[in-house]
């Protein structure tokens, strides 16, 4: 019963409330609706009120953009961006559906794991936005000399540097002694230590654009590390997630690196290769964790949450295809790679257990 209550959020209450919030120009509340819808449908089924919240989204930008094609609602897709709602939204829709904090939370923290997560967190942060302006991966600049205005790019950048920096500097923490299982102390202790470093630092190279306030860069830089928390916290909870999420970020980090601007430069006649190489990815995950986990559940939000993480960061800023196809090709990239996920992952996944049950 669960299932068909999930499918039907994703299905029908989040292009709804969508749609509905349309209308009064109030798109941004259309996340945090869906995630209070989705933790009292999903009571006790807290991972998957997650996912079908973000889930959620990909149905209702889909929807929107063919039906809400009005003079006032040009680009559905832009206005569902601009504030992150939606990761908002599946944090509650967790948290409701499990009714509250987990029991996994008492105790107190060790003070090493949650020192560790701050500083190399803070370190990651600022090392990723110095190598992006020392390699012009992000340029900070009125006029991008070979592709017009790009504002929107370098804010997504903004927002997915902190989101990696504190996902693996969580993963890193949980592997020492007394890190194992500190859900909450770990990912925020990250998101701090990026928010006081990386968050300034990120304002101070924003300041090089005279048109736009550098305060939306600081903004979507406390957002990313929101995410990254956010998703951080959800594989310290569940089994395989965490490594979902840390071979993705490594996945994306060496593919930047390797390209330089693979992110940027990215072309339609590179999309499908980069959905093919990531549901490889995801499907190695997802098989994994439900061969360890016994369970296919498990498998699907594991090889579900890499993907998931960097649509939300998309989802945060929009295509803005008016700035440059920079921004756009990449956005439709990660929403095409969401549903390409679902499939992939549960295919994945009924292959893990049904070799765990032959064992």
């Amino acid at each position: 019963m669960s299932n068909v209550r999930a499918v039907v959020l994703v299905i029908l209450v989040a292009p709804g409330l969508s749609m509905l919030l349309l209308l009064p120009g109030r798109l941004e509340l259309a996340g945090v609706l869906t995630g209070l819808a989705a933790g009292f449908l999903l009571c006790g089924e807290a991972a998957r009120a997650a996912l079908a919240t973000l889930c959620g989204s990909v149905s209702a930008v889909l929807i929107g953009q063919i039906f809400a094609e009005t003079p006032d609602a040009l680009d559905f897709a832009d206005q569902m961006a601009g504030w992150p709602g939606w990761p908002v939204g599946a944090v509650l829709a967790y948290l409701i559906a499990a009714r509250g904090l987990p029991p996994k939370t008492a105790g107190r923290p060790a003070v090493l794991p949650v020192g560790l997560a701050a500083l190399t967190a803070a370190a990651l942060g600022c090392g990723q936005l110095i190598a992006a302006k020392a390699l012009e991966m992000t340029l900070w600049e009125d006029y991008h000399p070979f592709d017009g205005p790009a504002w929107y790019r370098d804010l997504t950048s903004a927002t997915w540097y902190p989101a990696a920096a504190v996902v693996i500097a969580t993963a890193a923490a949980a592997a020492l002694p007394g890190g194992r299982g500190r859900f909450l102390a770990l990912p925020l202790a990250a998101w701090l230590g990026c928010a006081v470093t990386a968050g300034p630092l990120q304002y101070a190279q924003a300041l090089g654009v005279t048109d736009k306030s550098p305060t939306v860069a600081l903004l979507a830089s406390l957002a990313g590390g929101g995410i990254g928390a956010a998703a951080s916290a959800a594989g310290l909870r569940h089994g395989g997630t965490r490594l979902g999420l840390v071979s993705y970020v490594l996945a994306v980090t060496v593919a930047l690196v390797t390209s330089n601007r693979l992110e940027v430069r990215i072309q339609w006649d590179q999309f499908i290769p980069a959905v093919l190489v990531s549901m490889v990815l995801v499907s190695v995950v997802a098989a994994r964790a439900a061969y360890q986990n016994t369970s296919v559940g498990s498998g699907v939000v594991a090889g579900m949450a890499g993907p998931l993480l960097i649509w939300s960061v998309y989802l945060t800023v929009g295509p803005r295809l008016y700035d440059h196809s920079s921004q756009a090709v990449p956005y439709w990239l990660a929403w095409v790679t969401v549903p390409a996920a679902l499939i992939t992952a549960l295919a994945a996944a009924v292959a893990g257990t049904r070799s765990t049950c032959r064992r």
